[in-house]
């Protein structure tokens, strides 16, 4: 049985370089299957195609599948602790120094020099993603059509559904039999005691800011209606977000909610983690932590009561098939990702340069944090003197 605490301590370091987006699954990928040995492939590969058709982010729903695999409730607890934690700091630091000092000069010079960073981060997982999902036509055609229906902004769940969908009509060539689960997965009457009772914490907690900040209480409150609506991923949670704080509160400016998306692109793990920053102008540290926890609680509650009914299904040759047609249909998001972000990084030699650099190292097996590390020195010292 694997330590809580061990947990804890991968996610945090996989929290700490999730940059990409959809890309984050490759990296993810290399560490729980081929590194650590953890979960086998297509049991990492079924939590990615059940994760895209849940509401909220889909990488901290992934991660909460990994450890919901490995430990159950309180390993889904603790691996989404961990892997939003160091997203949470940063943004927590940016908001802190955004608020008292109004100067972005140093977001931006980051953002310029680690945006060609993520296209190649996107490439390398492009490609190592995709390479064994397009094994023959039929899957190519998949990812084609994925690919119209994201660039035709056609909604992201009907494009999986369709996908899945096609992958059954075309009968797509799945493995003969399915794979058991690795670790123990509790039955839903086991968790119930322990969701009611983090249920109870959390409308505590929520009670207390009604008391203290009806303000924070009103934003958490839409912040878990959010994570529990928002199918799609980030930026479709992001324009749910904006109609709440922006339009209809009006907490924040408008100017202020876009500054604190570029600062939800420049930090680790997903874009919602702007919700740290809009509780922080809120409540400060309070309002920050509150806001945090709110987004993500509907990601853990609604995976926790999928999970125990998804592993009675997931034997089902209708249900693998299924799966195959949305993984194919995540490598045609991860080619529009690629496409859109490459044409709008691309713009100048340097970013080029660093682009280049970048992908160099990931194929010579540089450690991410490495790779990162560098690319933001390297543009606090090039880009910082020019922004």
């Amino acid at each position: 049985m694997y330590p809580l605490s061990l947990l804890f301590k991968r996610f945090l370091k996989l929290g700490a370089t999730a940059y990409g987006g959809p890309a984050i699954a490759q990296h993810m990928k290399k560490a729980i299957v081929k590194d650590l040995g953890w979960l086998k492939e297509p049991e990492f590969m079924q939590g990615i195609a059940l994760c895209q058709l849940l509401p909220g982010a889909t990488f901290v729903q992934m991660s909460a599948y990994i450890g919901y695999r490995l430990r159950g409730i309180g390993g889904a607890l603790a691996c989404m602790a961990g892997f939003v934690l160091p997203a949470f700091v940063l943004m927590l630091v940016l908001s802190a120094i955004y608020f008292r000092f109004g100067d972005l000069w140093f977001v931006q010079s980051l953002f310029k020099g680690l945006a060609p960073i993520i296209v190649a981060i996107i490439l390398d997982a492009f490609i190592n993603f995709g390479k064994p999902m397009v094994k023959d036509w039929k899957a190519i055609i998949i990812v084609a059509l994925a690919f119209a229906g994201f660039v035709f902004h056609i909604n992201v769940v009907i494009v999986f559904l369709l996908s899945g969908a096609l992958a059954l009509l075309l009968r797509v060539a799945v493995s003969a039999k399915a794979l058991p689960p690795p670790a123990p997965t509790r039955a839903a009457k086991r968790n119930a005691p322990y969701l009611l009772g983090l249920a109870a914490i959390i409308i505590t907690l929520f009670g207390i800011c009604y008391f203290l900040n009806e303000p924070l209480f009103y934003l958490s409150l839409m912040m878990a209606k959010v994570g529990a609506l928002a199918f799609g991923g980030g930026f479709t949670t992001i324009g749910l977000i904006q109609l709440d704080v922006v339009e209809r509160f009006q907490w924040v400016s408008t100017k202020e909610f876009l500054d604190g998306i570029v600062m939800g692109q420049i930090t680790p793990g997903p874009i919602v983690i702007t919700a740290t920053f809009l509780g922080y102008k809120l409540a400060g540290f309070l309002g920050a932590a509150m806001a945090t926890m709110a987004i993500f609680t509907s990601d853990f509650f609604i995976l926790s009561l999928v999970m125990p009914y998804y592993d009675r299904l997931k034997g089902s040759k209708t249900v693998r098939i299924m799966e195959q047609g949305i993984l194919a249909a995540f490598v045609g998001m991860l080619g529009l990702v690629l496409y859109n972000f490459g044409r709008a990084t691309f713009v100048d030699l340097p970013s080029i340069v660093f682009s280049t650099g970048a992908f160099l190292a990931l194929l010579k097996k540089v450690d991410l944090v490495y790779i990162l590390l560098a690319g933001a020195i390297l543009s606090m010292l090039i880009f910082g003197f020019i922004i």
